[in-house]
């Protein structure tokens, strides 16, 4: 079984198409994969959605992510720390996949022969690439 590390721009699916990414972990890949991410990514997410969208849908789906996923805290420095590395990091240590629609983070995870979980649109459902 491997780590999914999950990237904010996964999460903001739910959001912007409706795509329950934890639901797709389970049921797209070939792969049985456990979710993951890092507090860094929950305070960018917090950030985002609350800033746009208010109600009960955002509190369930949070509620949903703190439930279903693995969360890791890697910064000791909160005012420095980036998302993107953190994940890298995670993923690294762990030998799993990042799961992001970020061109740089793939860009980043791909040089570090960290291998990617990604969005098909077209298809609507998760791959690993």
């Amino acid at each position: 079984m491997s780590i999914a590390v999950v990237d904010t721009s996964i999460f903001l699916l739910f959001f912007e198409k409706r795509f329950d990414a934890i639901e797709h972990l389970d049921e797209d890949l070939d792969e049985k994969v456990i979710c993951a991410t890092t507090d860094s990514v929950m305070r960018e997410l917090h950030t985002h959605i609350t800033e746009r969208i208010r109600g009960d849908v955002v509190k369930k789906y949070l509620e949903r992510i703190y439930e279903k996923c693995k969360i890791y805290t890697l910064s000791e420095d909160y005012e420095k720390e980036d998302a993107d590395q953190d994940l890298i990091r995670l993923a690294s240590i762990y030998r799993g996949y990042i799961a992001t629609l970020d061109k740089d983070l793939k860009k980043i995870a791909k040089e570090d022969g960290i291998k990617l979980i990604i969005y098909r649109e077209s298809k609507n459902m998760l791959e690993i690439e």
